[in-house]
């Protein structure tokens, strides 16, 4: 098998010819068909976590595959089966990491990983599809689209006329811009540093756009044309930068809530200026995936896909090779990628 692996925090990952282990008591084997490349893991390999005591190992937590071969205990799948690879936690058993190896030595695994072209999983991180689920949906309900239907339903609970900012208009954003559409909130602002990922934002369903550089006033600015005094109800904050944390915190309304997806740097403080004004009733806390329960919304998700009330395909603006994974990464580093990045094996 073929995976990247992080040898060094703030380096090109390593492309290299991987020996799979023996499977242990809970563990599947896929063969990964497809995998995401999410933000929360360049922010790893960036080193956001800080010192990380499991080098070198694999990556990735979000795929789509079939499932090749089950261990001792396996009851929830079967050979053949079509299966979304997520990190958030489902029904079956936790198993240990598994530990790969090759020439250069041992390589760490965790409960999921899907930058390779097979993969050890916990059977507790995996779910079955339908096969009529192409792999690349699957792997985005790995992560990106069910962390964002999840946190519209789950965490911010919209009502029907709820207004949505949403910062940050990265696959995650553009999940969240037509999850927010699928329940009617209005008006949905995204706003971003980028035309492209704002164009992209209008076509999945932004009724406004809010486009901001060096200048953050220009989002409050903005904001207060379209929605007034009032405030947002709803504000979502993906990309972990504390000042537009604070800015969107600002931008609340009474009893309003944010809810941030974005992670900042270890050691970087969320300083909110105005949060001792008054009593206000603001709520403000992190998307915990969007409390999905993958057992029972990744079924739902797939039939509102299956229906066409929702067209997640629409996010996927790039495909590539593993080999290529490293200009990939720097690329979305870059913003030179509009939506999301997916890796066919």
């Amino acid at each position: 098998m073929i995976g990247a692996i992080l040898r060094k925090l703030g380096s090109d990952l390593s492309v290299e010819n991987i020996n799979l282990p023996n499977l242990d008591y809970g563990q599947v084997l896929i063969e990964v068909h497809s995998s995401g490349i999410c933000g929360r893991q360049i922010q790893e390999i960036m080193g956001y976590k800080g010192e990380d005591k499991f080098l070198p190992h694999l990556l990735g937590h979000e795929g789509g595959g079939i499932v090749k071969k089950i261990g001792p205990g396996v009851s929830k799948c079967k050979i053949g089966d079509h299966v979304v690879l997520h990190w958030r936690k489902s029904k079956g058993i936790e198993s240990d990491f598994p530990v790969y190896e090759n020439e250069n030595g041992k390589i760490g695994g965790g409960l999921i990983t899907t930058f390779n072209s097979e993969a050890v999983i916990s059977e507790n991180r995996l779910t079955v599809i339908p096969s009529s689920i192409n792999f690349e949906i699957a792997s985005l309900l790995g992560c990106s689209v069910t962390t964002a239907l999840g946190l519209i339903n789950n965490e911010a609970k919209a009502k029907i006329g709820e207004s949505i900012l949403i910062i940050g208009a990265g696959s995650v954003g553009l999940s969240l811009v037509q999850a927010s559409s699928l329940v009617s909130c209005y008006p949905i602002v995204a706003t971003d540093i980028s035309s492209a990922k704002l164009n992209k934002s209008i076509e999945l369903g932004a009724s406004n756009i809010i486009q901001i550089q060096s200048d953050n006033n220009i989002l409050k600015e903005n904001s207060k044309k379209i929605i007034g005094k009032e405030g947002y109800d709803i504000v979502v904050e993906t990309t972990g930068i504390p000042s537009l944390i604070n800015i969107g915190y600002n931008l609340l309304s009474n009893n309003g809530r944010i809810i941030m997806v974005g992670q900042p740097k270890k050691g970087e403080k969320i300083i909110l200026d105005s949060a001792s004004d008054n009593f206000n009733g603001k709520k403000i806390f992190d998307s915990q995936g969007g409390m999905t329960n993958p057992d029972i919304d990744i079924k739902n998700y797939v039939k509102i896909i299956e229906n066409n009330r929702i067209d997640i395909e629409k996010i996927i603006t790039k495909r590539i090779d593993i080999k290529n994974i490293n200009h990939a990464i720097n690329d979305i580093k870059n913003n030179k990628i509009t939506g999301k990045c997916i890796i066919n094996f």
